[in-house]
């Protein structure tokens, strides 16, 4: 029973330990897919924020002037800054929108024109002849209304686009976290199953092995305690187990038995009769798994009894024991012996009155 329970607290906790680190890595995956999603979320929000910005910037330079001459040195630095800034927001998108083919072909589309309104293609032109190293002059920029329209335009689109995949990665985000929480709140459930199962079964355990210790020590009080007594041996007649009655029967120690061979105490037959004797006995175990009955045995002090024995065979899987009990019957026998002297010396006496 034991057995059978450790079996199957080990089938538990084995089929428990894969399947918590089956369930951890399916909460690992939908973690990262919360993590992917609302970066996605995040990107389309800045790409957003980029766009205002590049549309509010705009506004700025249109607000200042269209035309600036060579001459106007501080304000043609500050819009350079400006047409630089604007070249570093439209990479920035590119960087944003780079898993989008459709936004990176409008992008392709703004550039150029943003270029146009604040001369940066001239103004590279410029530097590409003479050198990084060289500020030229900021070419007039293109401040005509149609192109102001075109870039809006291109804007717009853009925001459009971005708008129209902030929905559907918004609701992917809520749709990760609600998988993420179902699979945590699975593996949690799941676990506290198997907690408690495993609980459950340990539980059962010490209990039946508190039991199984109270019944042992009662058997072994119950054998300690009997008159009779009581020896278990293997197939080859060795003695394994002896209870204080049987060691007393036969006038050994506590111990002194264990290791003795069972036809060396029935030693009481002629040296010819006693394997003979056990042989029997054996051969009747074998056929029957029983056999009681009367042998001729000797103490350790040589002192010859009669012993009366039922022996019977005990089922181990894998192995056959002999289970012996015991019992002195050499004054039973004398008496019965006196008793049927006296009853033939009465039925003589009879015998002889009768004939007188």
């Amino acid at each position: 029973m034991k057995k059978s329970i450790s079996k199957q607290i080990a089938v538990v906790f084995g089929v428990a330990v894969p399947v918590l680190f089956g369930v951890g890595a399916l909460q690992y995956q939908s973690v990262l897919g919360v993590i992917n999603a609302y970066n996605q979320v995040v990107r389309s929000n800045e790409t957003l924020e980029g766009l205002e910005a590049t549309r509010s910037m705009l506004g700025d330079v249109e607000a200042g002037g269209g035309y600036v001459t060579v001459d106007q040195r501080s304000y043609a630095e500050t819009y350079r800054a400006k047409a630089v800034d604007a070249r570093a927001r439209v990479q920035k998108l590119r960087d944003l929108t780079s898993d989008d083919p459709l936004e990176q072909k409008k992008l392709d589309a703004l550039e150029p024109l943003l270029a146009r309104r604040l001369g940066l293609h001239k103004a590279d032109g410029m530097r590409e002849g003479k050198g990084s190293s060289e500020a030229g002059p900021l070419a007039p920029p293109d401040t005509s209304k149609e192109l102001a329209g075109d870039i809006r335009a291109a804007v717009s689109g853009l925001e459009a686009e971005e708008q129209r995949l902030l929905g559907p990665r918004d609701r992917s985000v809520r749709a990760a976290a609600a998988r993420a929480m179902a699979i945590t709140t699975l593996a949690s459930g799941l676990a506290l199953c198997l907690v408690t199962l495993a609980g459950l079964l340990l539980h059962y355990y010490i209990n039946q092995s508190k039991r199984g210790d109270v019944s042992n020590a009662f058997s072994s009080r119950l054998l300690e305690s009997m008159a009779s007594g009581v020896c278990l041996s293997d197939e080859e007649g060795i003695v394994l187990y002896s209870n204080p009655a049987g060691e007393a029967m036969f006038g050994c120690r506590a111990g002194e038995l264990i290791g003795r061979h069972l036809p060396v105490l029935g030693a009481g037959y002629p040296p010819k009769e006693n394997p003979q004797a056990f042989s029997e006995i054996y051969q009747e175990l074998i056929a029957h798994g029983t056999w009681s009955g009367e042998f001729e045995a000797v103490r350790k002090d040589r002192t010859p009894f009669t012993c009366y024995a039922r022996v019977s065979i005990l089922e181990v899987p894998g192995r056959q024991y002999w289970l012996s009990v015991q019992e002195d019957v050499t004054e039973r026998k004398q008496t019965e012996e006196k008793l049927a002297t006296s009853a033939n010396g009465s039925k003589g006496a009879l015998r002889v009155i009768a004939a007188h």
